[in-house]
């Protein structure tokens, strides 16, 4: 069918975020652009918030409900960061099953294609070619639009080129 090499998947199939549901958000479209993110050298920031704050927090005026949501937080980001490198994962998969899948449909079409042309061609049967109009030009698009390009490409070459 198709001469892309593939193996079959078998990673998991099943996920559930139920350990993260109450701290799952939808973000409207564009909102990510608007939010903070992490830095470079977040981990020694952390280390030293982890050390500094329970010796000197009350002292630097830092409530002690910060640093525990600091502590939450970055519990639920390890959490939320394992489920986001399975689900990438998953939707790799998916999507390369499925380009797979077209690709190797669009093999199929093309062989109709071709036995329609071949048995039309030999027993000169337009009925046939008119039977199978919409599938035969489907298949011919992409090299429709090759040749159009080419006849683009081998005009701006003449501009481009001057003569003399």
């Amino acid at each position: 069918m198709s001469n892309v090499a593939a193996t079959p998947y078998t990673g998991p199939l099943e996920f559930s975020l139920k350990d993260c549901e109450a701290d799952l958000v939808d973000l409207a479209p564009g909102a990510m652009s608007h939010l903070r993110f992490e830095h470079d050298g977040l981990a020694d920031a952390l280390a030293e918030i982890a050390g500094s704050v329970p010796a000197l927090g009350a002292e630097a005026g830092i409530p002690s409900k910060v640093h525990q949501r600091i502590l939450d937080a970055n519990a639920i980001i390890e959490k939320l960061a394992a489920h986001e490198g399975v689900l990438a994962k998953a939707l790799e998969i998916v999507r390369e099953s499925r380009a797979k899948k077209v690709h190797e449909r669009e093999n199929d079409i093309a062989s109709i294609v071709d036995a329609v042309k071949s048995r039309a061609r030999r027993g000169d049967d337009k009925a046939l070619l008119n039977a199978f109009e919409k599938t035969l030009k489907y298949n011919a698009q992409v090299a429709e639009k090759a040749a159009k390009t080419r006849r683009k490409n081998a005009e701006a070459e003449k501009v481009a080129t001057p003569t003399g």
